[in-house]
Formats: C-alpha cells, sequence, structure tokens
C-alpha cells in the first residue's frame, strides 16, 4: 500500500496557503513529482480541516476524459455539486442543483454550457462560505491543452467575484516556465503574486512516515534505519517510500541490535542506485525539470548562484547547502545526477565510482577490488566531489553514527592510505584523494 496519499506533517504548507486562499488570492503550488501536492490539495478540501470562513473545492483535473473547456467546468461544476451535496442544509438549494447538473451536461452549445455554468457557480456561492476556493490538482497538462478562452473565462470569474472567489493551481513547474499565450496570462497574472513552494519532508515527518510504513507491511524500523533512510532519501516522500521498501524486504519483523543494522545496511546500501522504485522515482524528478535546470544540476560547482535555473533549483528544494558549496538534495538522486554526467561525458579522466556495478575506475581503468570500508569512504568521497569532508562526517557515513566514539584519527587515516593505494598513481604524492591540514578529506578530479 502507497502512503504517498497520505499528507504527513507539511503543517507550515498547509498553513501559508490557507492563509493566502482565505484571504480570497489565488496561489500557485509548485512541486516535483511524489513530494505530496495531491495530499496537500486534499487535506486542504478535507471537511474536517476547514472552517467557517471559506469552501475548499478539490478538482482533480487527471479525472477529465479530454483536455476541453466543457470537460474542465464540468469537472469544477461536479466538485461544487458534491460540495453543495454535503455541506448545504438547504434542501431547495441541492434540489436546484441537481436540475443544474442535468442542464450543463446536456447543454448542447457552447453559449448554453457556458450560461448553465455561471448559473452553478453562483448558486454555489450563495449557499457556500465565501471564500470559494477551487484547488486544480495536477493542472500542468490542462493548462497546456485547455482552449484559450478556458483561462479568459477563469479570470472574468474571479474579476466578478472577488475575494468571493479563488484558486490554488498545483503543477510540476512554474508557470514562467510553461508556454503563456496571452489568453494563459490572464489567469497566470492572478497566481503570480502568490507562489508557494512545497517543502520536503522533515526529519519527524520522516519518521513518521516509516512508522506508518512498518505497521502497514509488518516490518520493524530502527533508529539507525530511519537515519539511514533519510540519509539516502532526504525527505522526498517517493524516495522514502523506495528506501524503505528495500530495506523492509531485508529487515523483516525481528527486533536486531547495532551490529546487525549495520550490516543490513551494508547489504542494501549497494543496491539502491539499481532499485526499480528508486530508478522510477529520481527519472521523476530529472523529467520534471527543464534543459537548462538539468544542466545546471550537472554544472552545479560552475553556475552562478544568481543563475535563474540554479536559483528555481534551490526554491524547490532540490539544491540546497551554501552559495559556495551547493549539494543535490539527497544521496540517491545525487548519483542518478552524476550518471547522467557519465552518460553525457563517458570518457571524463579522473575517479570514476559506478555504483549500479559497485566498482571504481581511474581514467577509464578499473582499479583493485574493494573491501566494504574502503568502497563506502571512495563512494562518500565521491558524492562529496570536490569539497571537504570533515573526519566526523566520514565517521558517520563509513563506520556509522554509532562509532563515532570509537573511531579514531589513526583509523581513518590507514583506511585514507589503503584506498589511495587502490586509486592513486602514486600512493606517497595523492593527486584524488587529497588531505586538508586540520579540516579532512576530499577527493578531486
Amino acid at each position: 500500500m502507497s502512503l504517498l496519499s497520505t499528507l504527513i506533517g507539511r503543517a507550515q504548507d498547509v498553513a501559508a496557503i490557507r492563509s493566502h486562499a482565505l484571504g480570497g488570492a489565488c496561489v500557485s503550488l509548485v512541486g516535483i513529482s511524489n513530494l505530496g501536492k495531491t495530499a496537500l490539495m486534499r487535506q486542504l478540501c478535507e471537511p474536517s480541516a476547514q472552517n467557517k470562513r471559506g469552501a475548499f473545492v478539490y478538482v482533480d483535473c487527471n479525472a477529465m476524459p479530454e483536455r476541453t473547456a466543457r470537460a474542465f467546468f464540468i469537472a469544477i461544476w461536479r466538485a461544487l455539486a458534491e460540495k453543495l451535496q454535503t455541506c448545504c442544509d438547504d434542501r431547495a438549494a441541492i434540489t436546484r442543483a441537481q436540475n443544474l447538473n442535468d442542464e450543463i451536461i446536456r447543454a448542447d452549445d457552447t453559449t448554453a454550457f457556458t450560461y448553465n455554468f455561471e448559473r452553478g457557480l453562483a448558486l454555489a456561492l450563495d449557499y457556500l462560505p465565501h471564500p470559494l476556493i477551487l484547488a486544480l490538482d495536477d493542472f500542468d497538462e490542462a493548462y497546456q491543452s485547455l482552449e484559450p478562452q478556458t483561462f479568459l473565462n477563469l479570470r472574468a470569474h474571479k474579476d466578478r467575484y472577488g475575494d468571493a472567489l479563488a484558486y490554488i493551481a498545483a503543477t510540476n513547474r512554474e508557470f514562467a516556465r510553461l508556454p503563456m499565450s496571452r489568453e494563459q496570462g490572464e489567469l497566470v497574472e492572478l497566481l503570480a503574486p502568490h507562489i508557494h513552494y512545497l517543502s520536503f519532508m522533515t526529519r519527524d515527518d520522516t519518521r513518521k512516515f516509516c512508522a506508518r510504513f512498518a505497521a502497514l507491511e509488518n516490518v520493524t524500523f530502527s533508529d539507525a534505519d530511519i537515519a539511514f533512510v533519510y540519509a539516502n532519501a532526504d525527505g522526498h516522500p517517493g524516495l522514502v517510500q523506495a528506501v524503505c521498501t528495500a530495506l523492509g524486504n531485508v529487515t523483516g519483523a525481528p527486533t536486531r541490535n547495532p551490529h546487525q543494522d549495520r550490516v543490513i545496511h551494508q547489504v542494501v546500501q549497494p543496491n539502491l542506485a539499481t532499485d526499480a522504485n528508486v530508478r522510477v522515482e529520481c527519472n521523476k524528478i530529472w523529467q520534471d525539470l527543464d534543459a537548462d535546470e538539468q544542466s545546471a544540476l550537472l554544472n552545479l560547482e560552475r553556475i552562478a548562484e544568481t543563475d535563474p535555473a540554479r536559483r528555481g533549483l534551490r526554491a524547490k528544494s532540490i539544491v540546497r547547502g551554501s552559495d559556495e558549496e551547493p549539494v543535490i538534495f539527497s544521496r540517491l538522486f545525487a548519483d542518478f545526477v552524476r550518471r547522467q554526467q557519465l552518460a553525457q561525458q563517458p570518457h571524463a579522466r579522473g575517479v570514476y565510482v559506478d555504483v549500479d556495478a559497485g566498482a571504481a575506475f581511474v581514467n577509464g581503468k578499473r582499479v583493485e577490488e574493494l573491501t566494504d570500508l574502503e568502497y563506502r569512504l571512495l563512494t562518500f568521497l565521491y558524492g562529496k566531489m570536490d569539497r571537504v569532508c570533515d573526519k566526523y562526517s566520514i565517521v558517520e557515513n563509513v563506520w556509522g553514527q554509532q562509532f563515532i566514539d570509537e573511531v579514531d584519527d589513526a583509523r581513518i587515516e590507514k583506511l585514507v592510505s589503503r584506498v589511495r593505494a587502490k586509486i592513486e598513481p602514486d600512493a606517497t604524492k595523492p593527486r584524488y584523494l587529497v588531505s586538508v591540514r586540520g579540516r579532512g578529506y576530499k577527493l578531486v578530479r
């Protein structure tokens, strides 16, 4: 069972969108695939989540049988009629809505259809709390396919009713990144002042997600398991579920000790890059990005912070960290991006870790087989290419957080020396795995 249809956490997102909408403002909700936009929109429209001041009405644009203005407005009307049926106590109003339903569905020309829909909207505004908020979910394809007049009609309804009517439009991309005709611009002008980027789940939200997954699938997740999930998925619900599935397939239900957890993580980690669910989620995220955003990820170290594509990636939480040391949001998606880089530059020189094969190469030549700890150190540094990694982070990511107080500098240095012996042309004069005095180590191109 998927938990992606359930909103876990995001209280600040819900409060911010609700506040704008209840003030009569239109809102553009932007978020990459499987981040929880639909779950958030549905929660906004749950009767228990509403107050007497406004009526949130959920409209699923994916449910439209065709991408036409008629189908779009019928979808809106059916959602309004259902809301009247469940929230209105006036029997006469419900009867009027039922009669209007026949007239709207059966209208055989555009003029009659438009006239009857406007009557239906006016009826909803008469009997439902203000503002009436239409939550247009999965609006991307509808926006790109509907006839121009559709957008003029939406703008006209808003102009007519003012703060009594508002729209929330959920899309994967910002409207500024979609084609925009003059007519579409009339609607986008309403949405542009309030763009809300959906955030990722926090660590606490991820813990709750893992707990629900464990209960549904009858598996057991320890604190170390949850830290493992967060380290790989970084709060993206789709990736969190993918890692939970992979981990759950190995852990089962028994209670384990820290050593067993560590062994399980060592078994699961190398297989995540090739896991079907992980690859699907990463590819969805990648396809949600425009070419300039993809290029910015592939060249993150060389793209200025002021670049519009990089700013957009940061707004979507795909890029994090400081301006000087930007990082891609999760270990798994960072690995995916790195494979895209290598696919575009198959003959690139330097160190390359093929996580699919669990092997390392230097200048195209495969290096001697690495031990588990050697491989974990190299892949960790590879994920932080050209950035200094302190000894604390090395212990945490190679040995595990539970060994922070047990692994001393000498053990780290010995491990680094073993890796150098396998990847360096001359281990006495490191070219790729270099020491940064007083700070740690880094892998360089």
